[in-house]
């Protein structure tokens, strides 16, 4: 059964979306009538889906959802539930799984678990884990507790949100295949995982703008990675956007 989260201020709405989740065997692991909660909780634990409203108080559904794409342990699929149509075309930009008009009725609901659930099976084939050694035995990271790669002497490391750096076999570019949109290219020698980055840091003091130099910040990494001037412009948009 897929788990769930609730994000809404309005008490009523949300048990009765409570209340149709039961209907629909999905699992509610917590509801919050505010969205810095949520994304807190979203920081250090995994959910499938999200429900979130747009209208919130502080911080608008739209905003939440940009934000979760940084800061979630795992990205989960959102499905927005509103009283007003005209924030639709919005939703579907920051790839909302589906879009609920209020009052939710039971049938429609359902509808949208499905089409989440088609998601998932259609990628049951990508890319979930990197498979590395430490300390002479096998383990598995799941890729979202990666931060970047980086290309050292022909040699290729994972660095995770932990601190902890592993060696991968194949090369930079082999990755950057694999692992297509989840990441993307800072520098020749570094792709960074798309949902750790948070902002760019100018690294020098001149006034020349034409020849500043920029480093990308990465969730959970004290020092900024190097930004070749050839992504700065792809690095800008996937910040402003949140793709």
């Amino acid at each position: 059964m897929p788990s769930a989260i609730i994000v809404e201020d309005e008490v009523l709405a949300s048990e009765r979306l409570r209340v149709l989740l039961e209907e629909c065997q999905v699992v509610l692991l917590k509801t919050f009538h505010h969205a810095q909660p949520a994304l807190d909780w979203l920081s250090v634990h995994e959910v499938d889906i999200v429900f979130a409203d747009i209208g919130l108080p502080e911080m608008n559904g739209l905003e939440f959802v940009e934000r979760i794409k940084r800061v979630a342990k795992k990205q989960p699929h959102v499905i927005f539930t509103t009283a007003y149509e005209e924030h639709a075309l919005r939703a579907f930009e920051l790839a909302a799984a589906d879009y609920l008009l209020k009052p939710i009725k039971l049938a429609r609901l359902q509808a949208a678990l499905d089409r989440v659930g088609e998601k998932d099976e259609e990628n049951a084939d990508s890319f979930t884990h990197f498979k590395v050694f430490n300390r002479d035995r096998m383990v598995e990271i799941p890729w979202q507790q990666a931060r970047y790669l980086l290309a050292e002497h022909k040699t290729v490391f994972l660095f995770t949100g932990d601190g902890k750096n592993y060696e991968l076999p194949k090369t930079l570019v082999h990755w950057e295949e694999v692992l297509n949109d989840k990441v993307i290219r800072v520098h020749r020698n570094a792709l960074v995982f798309r949902h750790t980055l948070d902002c760019l840091i100018r690294l020098d003091n001149d006034d020349d703008e034409g020849n500043a130099s920029w480093g990308a910040q990465v969730l959970d990494v004290a020092e900024p990675l190097p930004v070749s001037r050839r992504q700065l412009s792809a690095i800008r948009r996937i910040l402003r956007d949140g793709q």
